[in-house]
C-alpha cells in the first residue's frame, strides 16, 4: 500500500508540475469540436433556428435526437453529417493521443523532452493504438453476445467493464513502453497484461480513482450547465473549463501509471526531462 500511495502523490505532483503539456490536446479537441458543430451552424443560419424541436433540445427533451436526425428542418441533411463527422473526427483526435502522450510520458518518466518524446514513440504509439482497437471490436462482439444471450443490461455491464480494462492496458503499456524504451506493440501489451497480473489490487484502485474522479465531473458539469443554458457566454467558458478538465484527468492517468511502473518495479529512472521549451502547436 505504501507503493500505492507514493505512486498516487508522485502522479499527482508530476501532473501539477507540468500543466502545460495539456496544452497540445485541448487545442486539438478544441478544433475538432468547432469542425463537428459546423453542420449544425449552416442548419441554424438556414432557419433551422426556427424548427420546433429546438426547443426540446435545448430542454433536454426525451424525443429531441430523434428528431434531430428524423425531422425534416429547413436545410436537410445538415443533422446526418454532423453526425457522420463523429466517427472520424473522433479517430482523429486519438491520432493527436497517440503522438501527444509519448512526449507527456517522456517528461513524466524524465526520459525526454516533449517533442522529441512524441517523435520517439509516435509509430510504436500508433500501432499499440491499432491493437487497442483490436480489443475493443472484440469487447464490442462480446457484449452483443452476452446481450442476446443474458439480456441488454448483462451486455452493457459488461461492455463498461471491459472498455475500462482495455483503455488502462493501453496506458499502462504506454508508460511501460517509455519507462524501459520499448517499442514493440505486441511486447508492450504482454508487459502491461504481466504488469496487471502481479499489481492488479493497485491497477484497479487507480482505475476506480480515475472513474469516481470523472463521475464527480460529469454530475458537476450537468448541474451547473442547466441554469447556465441562459447565459450562453458563461456556457461556452464553462465547457471549455469541462474539456480542460477531461483532458487534465487523463495526464494524470497517465501519470498514475508512469509513477507505479517505476515506483512497484523499480524501473530505471532518470533525472526528469526539460520541459521548459514552449509548446507551439502550428
Amino acid at each position: 500500500m505504501s507503493v500505492f500511495r507514493q505512486a498516487l502523490i508522485d502522479g499527482l505532483r508530476r501532473t501539477l508540475r507540468h500543466p502545460h503539456l495539456l496544452l497540445p490536446l485541448y487545442l486539438c479537441g478544441l478544433l475538432l469540436g468547432l469542425v463537428q458543430t459546423w453542420p449544425l451552424l449552416v442548419g441554424l443560419g438556414n432557419g433551422a433556428l426556427y424548427n420546433p424541436f429546438l426547443g426540446d433540445l435545448a430542454n433536454g427533451g426525451g424525443d429531441a435526437l430523434s428528431n434531430l436526425f428524423l425531422g425534416d428542418p429547413v436545410a436537410p441533411g445538415s443533422a446526418a453529417l454532423w453526425g457522420l463527422l463523429v466517427l472520424p473526427l473522433t479517430a482523429l483526435f486519438s491520432l493527436a493521443y497517440n503522438f501527444f502522450s509519448g512526449g507527456i510520458l517522456s517528461v513524466y518518466a524524465g526520459r525526454r523532452p516533449f517533442w522529441a518524446g512524441c517523435r520517439h514513440n509516435c509509430w510504436s504509439f500508433m500501432a499499440l493504438g491499432a491493437l487497442l482497437l483490436l480489443l475493443v471490436a472484440l469487447v464490442v462482439v462480446a457484449s452483443a453476445l452476452l446481450a442476446a444471450l443474458l439480456g441488454g443490461r448483462v451486455g452493457l455491464i459488461f461492455a463498461l467493464l471491459a472498455l475500462q480494462i482495455v483503455g488502462a492496458l493501453g496506458e499502462y503499456a504506454r508508460a511501460i513502453a517509455v519507462v524501459y524504451d520499448r517499442r514493440n506493440p505486441f511486447v508492450l501489451l504482454s508487459r502491461a497484461l504481466s504488469f496487471f497480473s502481479r499489481h492488479l489490487g493497485g491497477v484497479l484502485l487507480f482505475a476506480l480513482l480515475g472513474l469516481l474522479i470523472y463521475g464527480g465531473l460529469a454530475l458537476l458539469y450537468t448541474l451547473a450547465a442547466g441554469p447556465l443554458t441562459q447565459f450562453p457566454a458563461v456556457l461556452l467558458l464553462w465547457q471549455q473549463l469541462a474539456l480542460l478538465a477531461a483532458i487534465g484527468l487523463k495526464l494524470l492517468r497517465l501519470a498514475w501509471a508512469v509513477s507505479y511502473v517505476q515506483q512497484s518495479e523499480r524501473a530505471p529512472s532518470v533525472p526528469e526531462a526539460p520541459s521548459n521549451t514552449p509548446i507551439v502547436v502550428s
